[in-house]
């Protein structure tokens, strides 16, 4: 992997690209309402009708735009793979760490609080999954499997015990292939990486053209598949590969103390890409299987353009995502997947409870889920990774 010769020491640029820490906190965010949104349009219980009733106050634009959250799925596997480029990906076309440090870095941040909160989940909805007619072997399988973060290989697993970690599930496949990946695309040269890169929208694309054939516009597919189609980790592949290639086009590593430098301008690409991608989200009716191919594909070339920028720090939206606090929130993103499951549980307890805590539950489980998921990686994940990682790195 070739890089500008003005390069420096690891350790002195790690926080060079504040905006896209800041971005990742508001598109996981959008993530979490998406899924509280599913509460309230689904079909429910009478007992239930009255969850997450103050959404219906929403401006339709607004509820619009938060049901369209799976399109920052996308956005975020894109981000995921090039931030890791820009921290991990070193001169010599390796991770700039041993592939084992590596994984024990990105694992003890993700399994030690989503064990926990999955032991919790058993311990409260083993009674709920029974009674819904789920057979013991499966709750004890997908049990196992999303214990493991392996529930994402297998649908029927995904939405038994945590539906929102499939997102760390598929994360963690990324994880466990990224040392392989990037020797073989630093033998790219820059042109074949450009034109690798702008092939990968169309090999994204090709699951969902080969489900679309089977479940056309207008058809039902079963949950099974519509959880196959959007959560299988090799389906993320190339987004994921999508993101390192950026970082080696651009030239933009820790290594490389120039690839900011430049005029930090008030209007850039990256903001007229982000608005468009608003304004999409923004668009009512998108349904099956064109909401697929916008995730697992068409987006891609306007969040490539969003993160280049963001990473150079130009345009409006560069400067606002980098106010202070912005990188304090991005850092709980991973709080936010894991602490999903439980806010949306306790979503359903409260109803059960008080029906006319729905008048309020939305605002209340949007802060609720930020103050948890700071208390959770601030005071319980950063420092327990930490310990982990002293004594698994001796």
């Amino acid at each position: 992997m070739s890089l500008p010769t003005n390069s420096i020491k690891p350790d002195e640029s790690q926080d060079k690209m504040p905006a896209l820490t800041g971005i990742r906190f508001f598109a996981i965010l959008h993530i979490f309402c998406f899924h509280l949104w599913t509460l309230y349009d689904m079909k429910k219980e009478p007992r239930f009708e009255n969850i997450l009733h103050d959404m219906s106050y929403l401006p339709d634009a607004a509820l619009t735009y938060i049901s369209h959250g799976w399109m920052s799925t996308s956005f975020f596997f894109l981000l995921s793979g090039f931030m890791l480029a820009y921290l991990y990906w070193g001169q010599d076309g390796k991770l700039s760490i041993p592939a084992k440090k590596f994984w024990i870095l990105r694992f003890t941040r993700l399994y030690p609080i989503h064990f926990l909160l999955t032991i919790i989940a058993f311990i409260t909805m083993t009674h709920e999954q029974l009674s819904m007619g789920i057979d013991v072997p499966m709750l004890i399988a997908s049990g196992i499997a999303t214990l493991a973060l392996m529930q994402a290989w297998y649908p029927d697993f995904v939405p038994i015990w945590s539906w929102p970690t499939w997102t760390i599930s598929t994360l963690v496949f990324l994880y466990l292939v990224m040392p392989f990946i990037l020797p073989m695309l630093a033998k790219l040269s820059r042109t074949n990486a450009i034109i690798f890169l702008c092939m990968l929208p169309l090999v994204s694309l090709i699951p969902t053209y080969i489900y679309s054939l089977y479940f056309p516009t207008g058809s039902t597919p079963k949950q099974f598949w519509q959880i196959f189609i959007s959560s299988t980790p090799i389906f993320w592949l190339a987004h994921f590969v999508a993101g390192i290639l950026l970082s080696k086009v651009f030239a933009i590593s820790r290594y490389n103390a120039a690839f900011n430098e430049g005029k930090k301008t008030w209007l850039a690409w990256g903001d007229l890409a982000l608005l468009t991608v608003i304004g999409i989200a923004c668009v009512p009716g998108i349904e099956e299987p064109f909401k697929y191919f916008l995730r697992h594909g068409l987006m891609m070339p306007l969040y490539m353009v969003i993160i280049i920028d963001l990473a150079r720090g130009k345009g409006l939206f560069a400067r606002l995502f980098s106010l202070p606090g912005m990188g304090f929130l991005g850092e709980t993103g991973f709080s936010i997947f894991i602490w999903q499951n439980f806010v949306i549980t306790m979503c359903w307890a409260l109803i059960v409870i008080n029906p006319a805590a729905g008048n309020h539950q939305f605002m209340w489980a949007v802060i609720g889920m930020i103050l948890i998921s700071v208390f959770s990686a601030y005071l319980l994940e950063k420092p327990l990774s930490k310990w982990l990682r002293l004594r698994l790195t001796k």
